[in-house]
């Protein structure tokens, strides 16, 4: 999961979190090719180094998780082998052919209203509002060759037009990149993190695997990536997926950092992201795509939520019209 934050879009000023990469501009174009590979600093594999992530969880924490309640734990790890070779083949088959997707998205934003301090600025938004929502139309471009699979994903205006300084105006964050959370579970990059099988717990009345994952620093290659003005940082992320035993589909996926990025500012973020089964119009196959997201940044101490709707899915055709004379 990934996630692209743009503080004060009026003021052309971006923090971006989780493929929180690009600003305005890079929201509103068209991709041409796949973002190149970002690497992690030294400095930044040292911090992750240390984290202790939900891998290693006690029996006593994975029972305040608010994400397990209910749970019911595994008594071993040697299914887990099993659960990641399935859903990793179920990954290959989504991605093979997979198509370009255009849909409608409307992103309803909670935040306070109050003057806002981001990184080493002074504070640079000011907003009287509580609540901000928005429609748009979201692009999902495939890029599957390469070391590991990708999407782009990207908004328009509703009409297809680029967004432009005043589509985003009252937002603190708007977020992006969900259709490419499962992805951690592709078998190019099941290599570049570790994995347990936490037990099964039901939701939306299926009884799931539950899988957590963290990423290795030395070994990760899909890094998110953190803008704020001239900088730019990498993050990595871990988190729980909910997997039907089944069909091996993914359900759910929670992800958060691998550790609090605080020597940046952020304090957590969190994301929820929920698949389900869409047959995109014009298009005979059935994939399984985000239908709702939930965003949680906390950011120097100042709570912003995002909550993502996507619906009306269509392939997606770039129109264009021939004028006479022209």
């Amino acid at each position: 999961m990934k996630v692209r934050a743009l503080v004060n879009s009026l003021l052309g000023a971006a923090v971006c979190i989780g493929a929180l990469s690009g600003g305005l501009q890079r929201l509103a174009a068209r991709p041409q090719e796949p973002e190149p590979r970002f690497k992690l600093s030294p400095s930044d594999i040292e911090i992750y180094k240390g984290a202790q992530t939900l891998i290693d969880w006690s029996p006593r924490e994975i029972h305040h998780s608010p994400f397990l309640r209910k749970l019911r734990p595994a008594q071993s790890q040697d299914q887990l082998s099993k659960v990641l070779e399935r859903v990793g083949q179920t990954v290959a088959l989504l991605l093979h052919d997979f198509p370009r997707i255009a849909c409608d998205e409307a992103i309803s934003e909670t935040h306070p209203g109050e003057r806002l301090e981001f990184m080493w600025e002074t504070p640079i938004a000011e907003s009287s509002e509580a609540k901000v929502s928005r429609k748009f139309r979201y692009i999902i471009v495939p890029w599957p060759s390469g070391d590991i699979p990708s999407f782009d994903e990207y908004r328009t205006e509703p009409d297809g037009n680029p967004l432009n300084a005043s589509s985003l105006r009252g937002f603190v964050m708007t977020s992006t990149k969900y259709a490419s959370t499962f992805l951690y579970f592709s078998q190019a990059d099941q290599h570049d993190s570790r994995f347990r099988l936490f037990g099964s717990q039901t939701i939306r009345e299926r009884e799931c695997q539950v899988v957590g994952f963290a990423q290795e620093p030395e070994k990760a290659r899909r890094i998110d990536r953190f803008h704020a003005l001239s900088a730019t940082f990498g993050l990595l992320f871990q988190g729980l997926a909910w997997i039907d035993p089944e069909s091996f589909q993914i359900l759910r996926i929670i992800t958060w950092l691998l550790v609090p990025r605080k020597d940046i500012g952020i304090n957590s973020q969190t994301t929820t992201v929920d698949f389900y089964p869409v047959q995109p119009s014009g298009s005979e196959r059935v994939l399984w795509l985000p239908r709702d997201v939930t965003v949680l940044l906390v950011f120097r101490g100042t709570q912003v939520r995002n909550i993502h709707h996507y619906s009306n899915f269509k392939l997606f055709r770039v129109e264009s019209t021939i004028k006479p004379g022209g």
